[in-house]
């Protein structure tokens, strides 16, 4: 019983950093997204398409994180 409770709580620690990192990740993706458009395309990305464009590339890139560690 100790060692199911010794996972459980393993994946819920594992589980929540994942998220805040994901959220990190996502911030910072974000940023990178506007500030990139803001210099090759001038002001005038609407919000909506950046956090768009950042959630597809903060999936992407964890997902294929996932996957590479899959591999070893």
């Amino acid at each position: 019983m100790s060692e199911l409770i010794d996972t459980l709580i393993g994946t819920v620690i594992y589980s929540v950093t994942l998220i805040i990192l994901g959220i990190i990740y996502f911030g910072v993706t974000l940023w990178i997204v506007k500030i990139s458009s803001d210099v090759f395309f001038g002001p005038g990305l609407d919000a909506n398409w950046a956090v768009l464009a950042a959630a597809i590339i903060t999936v992407g890139a964890i997902v294929a994180g996932s996957l590479d560690s899959k591999k070893k």
